[in-house]
């Protein structure tokens, strides 16, 4: 990753790391000192993580405090927030604090997701509905906290750290159906030059929250404050749909 200073005056490296910019993310936050800003873990920088990204940069922005950024995978991400390494977590569904006891989730949602099923179109496969999914080898991304419920209990399910290593499994035959968001998907069908897949229908809706870590506890209300009025205002659906279409006609990173 390329230096965020002139190399004269770059910081420490861990200083560096805290300071991962939220322009990775094609953010469009405010320029504040490094004290003014929180750091939050992301899964990933594209699809429904981009798009969720700008959004809580915004509201970051009328809460008058900086977002910086950081990606990593999704199970290092919940070890960031919950050992004090992180500030918290870009989103989440809303049944993840209850087996994170040190976050607390940011009340009304701000992002939500759909998820589908995708297969090769040799496999002849039919998936209408979760329950559908018994029937295949099913692939998902470690961590996502979305994908354990889809696939809680499931016979033949095969865990792999990325989108990128789950549609790359699903090409070469190694499962039969990958379990994943639909931008995500898409982002990532992309990257591998759009490869021709089957899709089902949406076979869940996630509402997704910000989280942070218990002691930002009063931001959080804060958070939810401005996101409450965006919300009741239509502005926030206005940009989620700003940005999901900006986020369909990018070029893959």
């Amino acid at each position: 990753m390329r230096p965020l200073l002139p190399q004269a005056t770059r910081p420490h490296p861990d200083v560096r790391r805290r300071l991962f910019a939220a322009a990775l993310l094609g953010l469009a936050a405010p320029r504040l000192q490094a004290m003014d800003a929180l750091t939050v873990t992301a899964v990933s920088k594209t699809g429904g993580s981009g798009v969720a990204g700008r959004l809580l940069a915004e509201i970051y922005r009328r809460a008058g405090t900086g977002l910086s950024i950081e990606v990593m995978p999704a199970a290092r991400a919940s070890l960031a927030s919950q050992s004090n390494q992180a500030d918290g977590e870009l989103m989440r569904i809303a049944s993840y604090g209850q087996s994170h006891p040190l976050l607390v989730r940011v009340d009304p949602a701000f992002y939500r997701i759909g998820v589908r099923a995708y297969w090769l179109p040799t496999l002849g496969a039919s998936v209408r509905s979760r329950d559908d999914l018994r029937h295949y080898a099913v692939g998902a991304i470690r961590g996502m906290a979305y994908a354990q419920e889809m696939t809680e209990n499931h016979p033949a399910l095969t865990l792999t750290p990325n989108v990128l290593q789950l549609f790359r499994m699903l090409m070469a035959g190694r499962i039969d159906v990958a379990v994943c968001s639909t931008l995500a998907a898409q982002s990532a069908l992309h990257s591998l030059g759009g490869k021709d897949v089957d899709v089902s229908p949406e076979l869940a809706r996630f509402e997704l929250h910000h989280h942070l870590h218990i002691r930002h506890r009063e931001l959080a209300a804060r958070l939810g404050e401005i996101t409450r009025r965006m919300k009741d205002s239509g502005e926030l659906e206005q940009l989620t749909l700003k940005y999901e279409a900006a986020a369909a006609a990018a070029e893959p990173p």
